[in-house]
């Protein structure tokens, strides 16, 4: 057992000391609309496991989560040893980060952030592993341009700040500085961690099949890894699944789901993703035993969104209610830790609940972040909230990218459709119902007959239309 400890650490140690780890994807969180407060490193030796291990072995998972704690005990003594450590205070701030999103405690986060700014402290220069560690833990707590300064003050510019910076700007909405970042980044050794920021690039740009092929790529590449941590190579599922979902592809979604569980059973995302694939395909008994699973982990507004609409279609009134007074729970406590955000406001527009509160929310989301998914925010509550123009602004800036995300372009289209612009409207609500049929429970139908009232002689993709093809 010890042995397994001291293999645990060592790796975990050069995870973080040989190569600047591609914290890059930390910033790549489940924004459009999903968990913001999750997010995902990428962290690979610099010598292929394939090359160690028997290739019937390289499918194996790596077990770093089970060792976790005990793992940052040790380091906290070390610390407590060698408090001028610059390197264990940055070997304890990565396990902090990396517990956070295995159980998603706040405090981890917090506990990150201190551990990185006492490196920084020790050691200001020639420590880039330790700004993108504090970056990445500010990113978590959402003080987005707080983290984009901490690199751009960083004495290094390695092409892993240079790519986490790009991710930042996403998630600022800023995709010109993005785009002219990854440019400068094009002739660079590729690695997955880049990768996943510019398969996000692709999927907000409206190139989704491009964004699922680098994605997909870096995906096996990550599985051909076996000291990729369990959490990590279950994120790149995760978001394969996501994508999958994005472009109708259910089957392949589901797996992709499923595989990030297999990988990494506490994933509450994937938990989180299977709940809103089963909603949209009404399979509500499903969907109620996943959100269950999900929130057994950590009730989050969305998994318990899904656990309350299940309820109420499968007629138990009084649980739905009772899931009501625990999101209001949830969050009152966000907003006490200062993690208040869209998803909130989705739930609360697309239910018709607290629609002043959700108008107030978007609008906060869009003046720290006003990325794509932050203005769809905004559209939809302003439209709940009878402000058609703020709306509609809303909308126009949401879809200025092409995104290829059915319900962004449901949203604009149900606006330009209340405003009296009936092209517009077509053309929105056409595109949603082709990229996803069943892009969303309720919402899938109202498009079709919205568009049977507009266009009566022509037919629009059905629901049994979602089954997609595999990558």
């Amino acid at each position: 057992m010890h042995l397994r400890i001291l293999w645990v650490l060592v790796l975990t140690s050069l995870l973080v000391l040989l190569r600047p780890c591609d914290t890059q994807a930390l910033s790549l969180g489940y924004t459009n609309g999903k968990l913001d407060t999750y997010s995902s490193a990428v962290q690979l030796l610099t010598v292929n496991s394939r090359q160690i291990l028997p290739v019937q072995q390289s499918d194996l998972v790596f077990p770093d989560y089970l060792q976790r704690s005990h793992i940052i005990s040790v380091y906290e003594e070390k610390v407590a040893q060698s408090p001028d450590s610059s390197i264990f205070l940055r070997l304890l701030a990565d396990q902090y980060l990396r517990r956070f999103r295995e159980i998603g405690d706040i405090d981890d986060v917090l506990r990150a952030e201190q551990a990185a700014r006492r490196s920084l402290g020790l050691q200001p220069r020639h420590n880039q592993v330790s700004s993108m560690l504090l970056a990445s833990a500010l990113l978590s707590q959402h003080q987005f341009r707080s983290a984009l300064d901490v690199l751009n003050n960083s004495s290094v510019d390695n092409p892993n700040i240079v790519s986490l910076r790009a991710s930042i700007q996403m998630e600022l909405g800023d995709y010109e500085t993005t785009h002219q970042l990854l440019q400068n980044l094009a002739k660079e050794e590729s690695n997955s961690g880049h990768n996943a920021v510019v398969a996000r690039y692709l999927e907000l740009t409206g190139n989704l099949a491009s964004a699922r092929q680098l994605l997909d790529e870096a995906m096996q590449e990550m599985d051909s890894f076996y000291t990729t941590s369990a959490e990590t190579r279950a994120w790149f599922h995760l978001r394969t699944g996501d994508l999958a979902f994005a472009a109708g592809d259910f089957a392949l979604s589901e797996q992709r789901y499923r595989e990030a569980l297999d990988l990494f059973p506490r994933h509450i995302a994937a938990f989180t993703g299977l709940a809103r694939l089963y909603a949209a395909q009404h399979r509500w008994q499903d969907v109620l035993n996943i959100a269950n699973q999900g929130i057994e982990l950590m009730p989050l507004v969305e998994t318990l969104g899904y656990k309350a609409d299940a309820q109420l279609a499968l007629g138990d009134q009084e649980g739905a209610a009772e899931t009501e007074d625990l999101i209001g729970v949830v969050a009152y406590l966000s907003k006490v830790k200062g993690i208040y955000d869209r998803a909130l406001a989705v739930y609360y527009t697309e239910h018709g609940i607290h629609l002043t509160e959700a108008l107030e929310i978007a609008r906060s989301e869009v003046a720290v972040r006003d990325d794509v998914y932050a203005e769809d925010t905004l559209a939809w509550a302003a439209a709940a909230n009878g402000e058609w123009q703020e709306a509609q602004k809303a909308a126009q800036r949401a879809t200025r990218l092409g995104t290829e995300d059915a319900l962004l372009q449901f949203h604009a289209g149900m606006i330009a459709f209340h405003l009296g612009n009936r092209e517009s409207a077509i053309k929105r609500l056409t595109q949603a119902v082709s990229l996803n049929p069943q892009f969303h429970h309720k919402y899938a139908d109202e498009a079709r007959q919205v568009l049977a009232n507009l266009v009566p002689s022509v037919s629009f993709p059905t629901a049994n239309a979602a089954i997609g093809s595999s990558l």
